[in-house]
């Protein structure tokens, strides 16, 4: 149950950052449209981490994950300018929106932070889990028995040539 509240909680607070930097993009693309690209690819980003918590695959291959890490940080610096903005001004204007502001400033850097996390610490293709083998053991007895013994047990079931 806690598996499930913390993947919803991903979702939540991803929907948000896509959201966020949605609005974001298209305030900033009449001042600086390089920046509003930035950010519009940064919203695309969320998106997949949308998508991965949701369907758990991701758009994004692992060659592309150097680009998935610049987006990353992008939502990072949003989430520590949200807590600056948040933090300077809640001591004149003690409103719930920058308590809110506060809070969801923390959560994006946290999600960021914590995506590249996974990045980083994600094998590069899946793997099987390892079974132990059973152990075979360190020497192995055989038993001979002379050719004499072993025509007169086998005598009445096979016939030899040479016995």
């Amino acid at each position: 149950m806690a598996i499930h509240m913390y993947r919803v909680f991903r979702v939540i607070a991803n929907s948000f950052a896509f959201v966020l930097t949605i609005v974001m993009g298209v305030v900033t693309l009449q001042y600086n449209p390089l920046l509003s690209i930035v950010f519009f690819l940064a919203s695309l980003d969320q998106l997949e981490d949308v998508y991965y918590y949701i369907y758990g695959k991701r758009f994004i291959p692992r060659s592309l994950m150097l680009f998935d890490i610049i987006f990353e940080g992008v939502m990072f610096m949003i989430g520590l300018a949200m807590l600056l903005l948040s933090v300077s001004y809640y001591a004149y204007f003690s409103t719930w929106l920058f308590r809110a502001l506060l809070f969801l400033s923390v959560m994006v850097m946290w999600s960021s932070v914590e995506d590249v996390l996974q990045w980083v610490s994600a094998p590069a293709t899946p793997t099987a889990p390892v079974t132990q083998a059973p152990s075979i053991p360190a020497k192995v007895f055989t038993y001979v028995r002379e050719k004499k013994e072993v025509c007169e047990t086998e005598g009445r079931f096979v016939r030899r040539k040479n016995c």
